[in-house]
């Protein structure tokens, strides 16, 4: 995740998109980090469940990327 902060490649999204749903919170954190930068608006709805998310990082991601 941590690479595609500095990759531009729309060919990324639905590894990310997937990456929203991963047990661990940190590619979580990064995948939303990811979703921003770029803008990949397409995206937005299923970053829209994550600000809910039980880890309070996560969830300030979600509101960033929002």
């Amino acid at each position: 995740m941590r690479g595609l902060l500095w990759s531009a490649d729309d060919s990324a999204q639905g590894g990310v998109a997937e990456a929203l749903g991963d047990e661990h919170w940190r590619v979580r954190e990064m995948a939303l980090k990811v979703i921003a930068r770029h803008h990949w608006g397409d995206l937005l709805d299923d970053v829209a469940p994550l600000a809910q998310d039980d880890v309070p990082r996560v969830r300030a991601a979600a509101a960033r990327t929002l």
